[in-house]
């Protein structure tokens, strides 16, 4: 009799649908709703009472709990999640439809696009939840819009991309998000991809990384000119772990309370990469609180370092901290028109390591050599064998200022 009736309806809706064009079908599965736009609809093939096809889906008639109108605008290739407490509503349009297979549990949510897919998806999430997750699984590139989402989860990580591809991250203009991951999982952040983040949108983030990491990405992360805010409240590893590079063209990035390093670069398997293990700074704000552990750097990397322009503050007051530690080339320069204002204050003695060697509290530490042409560089240092700049290879002064302060434990210039 359902069967009968969800044909009889599907008739009905089609013939409606043809009349009232500015009118949406919405498709209810469960917790998914599929909203086709009027025209879309096109025939509907009925097979038999057990499916029908409509918008290239074919569902199982008995599987359909409604079928509603309405005014909604559908926005091609898109997906939106409404979290709330223990449950979460799926909203898709009908042409990504076909493409995806959802599997909810409460509020946690998992999406794997089909190998097929050729098209960018965006899945835009909101709400609020306590305990639940999105997860996105695919191997063609997507963007995940947060447009005030707040998210947490009690055993892994809220936002978990499983796709080695381009991942767009936009802030909704003018909205804040809130994540955070637990605290016993085995995640390696609460924030992570498989592929590379490119950050997106004048909203604001606030993350926090209880398991390990806060941001995680495999490989390069990337932060936009007009980019607004990333707020690492603490982790119990880095604020920012990447592979391949750390590009950073606008915004703010503010990282507090790491165990370990703030912004860390390495360098991915494939050597080949390009830009491997790299620090591009260009604009932007960063502020980085040290404070916390013993032997962490405020930025980090793997490879060479370019600060073209921004504004970088760093403060610590831990063990062998260090404000920037370049594993090989370290270059400062205005030639992104706008030059570098660089402050560094770190208070801290020497750890001895395991293999009995002293690691000392570093203002700026370069492997390789540095470059110094163009900007404002202020660098302070307090502790036992603590140093303002110290480069391994050649300093080359082209131009711009340098000050810096050294002192001893005791508080008297060394």
């Amino acid at each position: 009799m359902k069967k009968f009736f969800i044909f009889a309806l599907l008739l009905i809706v089609n013939c409606q649908l043809s009349i009232v064009n500015c009118q949406t079908m919405n498709v209810h599965v469960g917790n998914v709703c599929t909203l086709v736009p009027a025209d879309s609809v096109g025939t509907m093939p009925y097979s038999g009472g057990s499916t029908v096809t409509i918008a290239g889906y074919t569902y199982n008639t008995a599987d359909i709990d409604q079928i509603t109108i309405d005014n909604t605008t559908v926005e091609a290739y898109t997906v939106k999640v409404v979290y709330s407490e223990g449950a979460a509503q799926i909203y898709c349009s009908a042409d990504a439809r076909p493409y995806l297979t959802f599997s909810t549990s409460g509020a946690y949510v998992s999406v794997t696009a089909d190998a097929s897919l050729a098209d960018e998806i965006t899945y835009v999430l909101s709400g609020t939840a306590s305990d639940g997750q999105f997860l996105q699984s695919g191997s063609y590139k997507c963007t995940v819009e947060l447009n005030g989402l707040t998210l947490s989860s009690a055993s892994s990580a809220p936002i978990l991309i499983d796709n080695g591809k381009r991942i767009r991250l936009r802030l909704t203009d003018g909205t804040t998000s809130t994540l955070a991951d637990g605290a016993t999982g085995t995640q390696k952040a609460c924030l992570y991809t498989k592929g590379h983040f490119e950050f997106r949108g004048a909203g604001t983030l606030n993350i926090t990384g209880n398991a390990a990491h806060a941001i995680f990405s495999k490989e390069y992360t990337n932060l936009g000119k007009s980019f607004g805010t990333i707020n690492v409240l603490s982790a119990a590893n880095d604020g920012l772990h990447v592979g391949q590079y750390f590009e950073m063209k606008g915004g703010s990035v503010n990282i507090n309370s790491c165990q370990g390093d703030a912004i860390d670069c390495g360098i991915t398997d494939d050597t080949t990469d390009e830009q491997n293990g790299q620090v591009l700074i260009s604009g932007g704000t960063i502020t980085l609180d040290l404070s916390t552990a013993d032997d962490v750097k405020g930025i980090k990397c793997d490879s060479a370092m370019l600060i073209s322009g921004g504004t970088i503050s760093i403060s610590g007051s831990s063990a062998a901290v260090k404000g920037i530690k370049s594993g090989t080339n370290l270059t400062i320069n205005d030639d992104s028109g706008s030059a570098p204002d660089i402050d560094i204050v770190l208070t801290g003695g020497y750890i001895t390591d395991a293999d009995g060697e002293k690691v000392k509290t570093r203002g700026i530490k370069v492997d390789g050599n540095f470059v110094f042409d163009g900007g404002d560089i202020s660098v302070s240092t307090t502790g036992k064998k603590a140093k303002t700049i110290v480069v391994d290879g050649t300093y080359t002064y082209v131009s711009g200022t340098i000050d810096c302060t050294v002192y001893t434990a005791s508080g008297t210039d060394e």
